[in-house]
């Protein structure tokens, strides 16, 4: 399956989350990176429609556009980095509290296994948290809301994880 028609599975099929966990953690990894790239885009969008608007209020130097264009391209690498990371610690992080709830449940997985679900449960909540920062509201709740959604989607995509055998 390829990485777009996952990312499009991610947003609502819950037990495809539970079936991604058999996949190698190599392939859960490309697939964050993917997002990565996905989430850059209305990011990008969002930065340089910012910064058409400032320049039709200010004056048009030829300068001032040379030296943002820069900035840009030189900093672009380092937000793809900086969304990467974060994406790859909240996984982490994901994961690491689905331990416990598997555990509990006595359900049948291990922790990369949890990582691979977290790393795919995350893309709804993190494509629909971009877009709202970078074109409709922002506002430090998001985050939390973010987090309490994706929690969810994980424990919603464990429910249909196998229990062990008794």
């Amino acid at each position: 399956m390829s990485k777009t028609k996952q990312l499009l599975k991610s947003f609502y099929h819950f037990k495809m989350l539970a079936a991604f966990r058999i996949q190698p953690v190599g392939k859960s990894i490309g697939y964050l990176f993917y997002l990565s790239l996905i989430v850059l885009i209305p990011v990008l969008i969002s930065s340089i429609y910012t910064y058409l608007t400032a320049q039709d209020a200010l004056s048009n130097t030829i300068s001032q556009g040379i030296s943002s264009g820069i900035f840009v391209v030189i900093f672009l690498p380092f937000i793809y980095f900086f969304i990467a990371v974060s994406l790859f610690l909240l996984v982490s992080a994901l994961a690491g509290l689905a331990v416990p709830y598997a555990r509990y449940r006595r359900m049948r997985a291990d922790y990369k296994q949890l990582w691979n679900i977290s790393a795919f449960a995350v893309t709804a909540p993190t494509v629909v948290l971009v877009c709202m920062e970078s074109f409709i509201i922002s506002s430090p709740l998001l985050i939390y809301l973010y987090f309490l959604i994706s929690c969810f989607y994980v424990l919603y995509a464990l429910s249909y994880l196998p229990k062990q055998p008794k």
